[in-house]
């Protein structure tokens, strides 16, 4: 019988890795410890991306409820768009790179260079999601 082996991070119980297999004993790559190691019957469809782990459970992950006043702006440094609806404790990465914990449910965003920037939130129990901002050229 196949089984799968999750291995996950027990503060927040997201999935760092699923190893399938039919072996008896566990593979010598997990360097896991055990407590944060958890065995599934291997018909059971879990993902890292899709799952996480509370009380020994694998637990869907839920979509964010986000709202976006525009997919668009206009560059001219002070138009704005406001992504909104996002839990405390979501991290967001920034089209730079830079990373911030959300504690007020919103995002502004401005702009004065003409391109396509992606905002990628992450936070269990939700789904990593992902918004795309078009900023126009000023006329």
């Amino acid at each position: 019988m196949s089984r799968l082996i999750v291995d996950y991070i027990t503060s927040s119980g997201e999935i760092t890795s699923v190893l399938s297999g039919t072996a008896v004993s566990t593979p010598p790559l997990l360097q896991t410890p055990a407590e944060s190691q958890i065995e599934f019957n291997g018909e059971d469809p879990i993902s890292h991306a899709g799952h996480y782990i509370k009380d020994g459970q694998a637990i869907e992950r839920q979509p964010l409820s986000l709202i976006t006043t525009s997919q668009s702006l206009i560059a001219d440094g002070a138009d704005e768009v406001i992504i909104s609806g996002i839990p405390e404790g979501v991290q967001v990465e920034w089209p730079d790179g830079q990373i911030d914990i959300v504690t007020d449910g919103e995002i502004r965003f401005s702009v004065d260079l003409a391109d396509f920037y992606t905002f990628r939130f992450t936070a269990v129990p939700y789904l990593n999601q992902e918004v795309v901002i078009e900023a126009i050229p000023a006329t």
